[in-house]
């Protein structure tokens, strides 16, 4: 009683934002109403609920004079209602913002007050042996509690309804602003508009609703009227004159959201939209989160608001590792981490910059009570052994998301050390470090690279998803991998770029106009990794469910569309494939076998049992890769994953400068070699493809050192030749026309 009191005679403010000068000033004295006065009113407010409940029950307005004890009954509620609602804080609340939680709270309050004044007056007639109840009707307590209810109720609603007034711009200044319709008379439609009213600022001033639900057109939604669907929207900018169309509709599918933003581009409106799904899932809509349409609310999914089963249990109350947290997934791992209230996040990175960003973003993210637990950073080197397993040992968590990696295809061509040491080295010390301090779950964030790979970055990536599969079959745990393709706006890829090159009024430019990609947006994929995790047996490979591959050029031309520009006008040219790079990537080997699980957009696939001397071969990449022979290391690597699955799709031609020497792959590892097909080219530069060699070629011999052997086959007229003509006939052929392959010792490529 006496903090609420206290707080009563600091006057504690119902509503302190300031409201314009120009407002009038019985709304802004009713905005503006403090607690004092709030209590004063409802004094006054409760003698008259008091007051009228008799003159109701005796039908007449004399009514509550005939009951002696009404003097009584008066002064009992003023002080038990004061008493409950101070303590209830119906004087120290915003009332500006009261909605159906506040109203349950008036109920209560009055409720409550009733309760007690009835117990206290028969209570204390009945010790005392007053006549107080003598002819005193019951039914007063009933009428008067519906009463009371209105009053106090109507009052703080009252405070909400002048401050919405207070604010609302009119409709004569509705011109001299950018009217805006609102796609979606939903849930979050309705808040925004509710909120829009509220502040100014946000810029947003609703003027009619679009809604596809037939039952509400004609009708009105917070007030504003319903116009129609999609085709009524023509209508509706005549009539209201709006510039702009807000689309408030956070779960809808990418179509759908296309097919909204093409018919209002086409009637010249700006268009704009709330955030995802996975962005609004701590409640807060309000007109100030506002932002332009992204490329990926086009190509966005329905989104999974549940995560599967077992998802809390495996973070809420344990201590969370996340390599590679300054990244695109990394971050955004830790966030959705951090929201499940973990008992100790541990992020690692090697980049400053991002480390700390995250950091403020997590700390940002506690102070709004929409993130809990200790937050803590690590500025390392995945690939430093002794670094990780004394970090891994020392924070034991139980739960390690690995999402360190070089991504950037091209760019690790040209270092396959650098790839090599991070993505499966690195991948091997953490494997390492969790299997000796014995941590629960490891989850690899993989990609659709790794698939029948052809560059440096995708062999690296399966090397290490098989370095997972042999660590869960050593220690029996749930190592997991999650492969999935590209992320939308993630550092240095595609729609970044674009929106650089359209900024600055450059062309735009594609490598080919069929290249296909798998895109997800970068919190989904997120939240599926998660759910990955939890889903995870030992060895589990896990495929996200990325929808149908979108066509990089179909992209630009959003990109275009959206920056309000015409696409058949836009500059794009067209620069070729890069190193490394496929036209169409893939999710899946043919060996794989796919089942589903219990996340909808997660897929299990169960593929063959990875090599026993995996981690044997990765530690010979590893001692290949100083940088002094780069070639040589980045033959290894793709020959390594192409001998044991199916041969990669080349892009273009290779030949021996691409590919190394023969000499080169005579110098390398035993097994390596056994591994490593030669790629070259005939007299006429005709490119060469890989062979298949079977045990019935009868062009295979084992070298007696156990080496790979090596054999010179006819190219015939600058053809390749086949590795199934037979030595004699081949060595018949001159010695500029032969071509030279590798085979492994086994006589098996596959």
């Amino acid at each position: 009683m006496s903090r609420a009191s206290s707080a009563l005679r600091r006057g504690g403010a119902v509503e302190s934002a300031p409201v314009p000068a120009s407002d009038p000033q019985v709304l802004r004295f009713a905005a503006g109403l403090r607690g004092r006065y709030l209590l004063a009113i409802d004094l006054v407010g409760i003698a008259l609920a008091a007051y009228v409940a008799l003159a109701l029950r005796f039908d007449r307005i004399s009514g509550p004079f005939l009951v002696p004890a009404f003097p009584v009954v008066v002064g009992l509620l003023l002080a038990v209602r004061t008493i409950v609602n101070v303590r209830l804080g119906l004087y120290s609340r915003r009332w500006r913002f009261a909605s159906v939680p506040d109203l349950e709270r008036i109920v209560a309050a009055v409720a409550l007050g009733s309760l007690v004044a009835v117990v206290t007056f028969y209570g204390a007639s009945a010790i005392a042996h007053t006549t107080w109840t003598e002819g005193f009707p019951r039914s007063f307590w009933l009428a008067e509690l519906l009463l009371s209810v209105a009053i106090v109720g109507g009052v703080r609603f009252g405070i909400r309804a002048a401050s919405d007034r207070a604010r609302d711009p009119g409709t004569a200044a509705v011109a001299d602003r950018s009217a805006t319709l609102l796609y979606g008379a939903g849930h979050t439609g309705v808040l925004l508009a509710r909120s829009a009213r509220r502040d100014p600022r946000s810029g947003v001033v609703p003027v009619g609703f679009l809604d596809d639900d037939r039952s509400l057109i004609g009708g009105t939604v917070a007030g504003i009227p319903v116009y129609g669907s999609l085709d009524s929207m023509a209508r509706a900018v005549a009539e209201t004159g709006a510039k702009t169309l807000l689309i408030t509709m956070p779960g809808a599918p990418g179509p759908a959201v296309r097919r909204v933003v093409e018919a209002a581009l086409a009637l010249h409106l700006e268009v704009r939209t709330v955030p995802s799904m996975t962005k609004l899932l701590d409640g807060s809509i309000d007109a100030n989160r506002v932002r332009r349409v992204r490329v990926e609310d086009l190509l966005r999914r329905p989104m999974v608001t549940e995560h599967a089963a077992g998802v809390e249990e495996i973070i809420r109350d344990r201590t969370v590792l996340i390599t590679g947290g300054g990244g695109s997934i990394g971050s955004e791992l830790a966030r959705q981490v951090f929201a499940l209230g973990p008992r100790r996040l541990i992020l690692v990175d090697r980049a400053e910059s991002p480390l700390y960003l995250i950091q403020r973003d997590l700390e940002t993210q506690r102070s709004h009570q929409k993130g809990s637990g200790e937050l803590r950073v690590h500025l390392a080197n995945v690939a430093s052994r002794a670094a990780m397993e004394r970090m891994v040992a020392a924070e034991a968590p139980n739960v390690i998301f690995h999402a360190a990696a070089y991504k950037h295809v091209p760019m690790m061509e040209d270092h396959p050390s650098d790839a090599t040491h991070v993505n499966i080295g690195g991948t091997m010390v953490m494997l390492d470090a969790a299997a000796a301090a014995g941590v629960d779950r490891f989850v690899f964030v993989s990609t659709d690279k790794a698939v029948r790979p052809s560059s440096v970055m995708g062999a690296s990536k399966r090397i290490a998803e098989m370095l997972v599969a042999d660590t869960a079959r050593r220690t029996g745990r749930p190592y997991v991998s999650v492969r999935f393709g590209n992320v939308l706006g993630s550092t240095g890829s595609v729609v970044p770029i674009f929106q650089e090159q359209l900024e600055n009024g450059e062309p735009l430019t594609i490598t080919h106009p069929d290249m296909t990609r798998f895109f997800m947006t970068i919190p989904e994929a997120s939240w599926l990794i998660l759910d990955a995790a939890a889903l995870g047996r030992d060895g589990d490979l896990f495929v996200l469910d990325m929808g149908e591959p979108v066509r990089i050029m179909d992209l630009a031309r959003d990109l275009v569309r959206l920056a309000g520009r015409d696409p058949d006008t836009q500059p794009i040219e067209t620069v070729g494939l890069r190193p490394g790079e496929k036209l169409h990537e893939e999710l899946f080997y043919d060996a794989e076998e796919v089942e589903p699980t219990a996340s909808a957009k997660v897929l299990r696939a169960i593929a063959p049992p990875a090599s026993l001397d995996v981690r044997e071969h990765a530690r010979q990449l590893l001692a290949m890769a100083s940088g002094a022979d780069e070639p040589t290391l980045r033959l290894a690597l793709l020959g390594y994953v192409g001998g044991l699955g199916e041969a990669p799709q080349t892009t273009k031609p290779a030949d021996a400068t691409t590919w190394g020497s023969l000499a080169a792959i005579d110098a390398a590892p035993p097994d390596i070699q056994a591994r490593t097909m030669f790629r070259s080219r005939g007299e006429s530069g005709t490119a060469g493809r890989r062979q298949p060699v079977t045990d019935e070629s009868p062009l295979l011999s084992v070298a007696p050192s156990g080496r790979a052997a090596t054999f010179l086959c006819g190219s015939g007229s600058g053809q390749q030749g086949t590795a199934t003509q037979g030595l004699a006939e081949d060595l018949g052929q001159p010695q500029a026309r032969r071509k030279r392959y590798v085979v492994p010792t086994n006589a098996r490529t596959r």
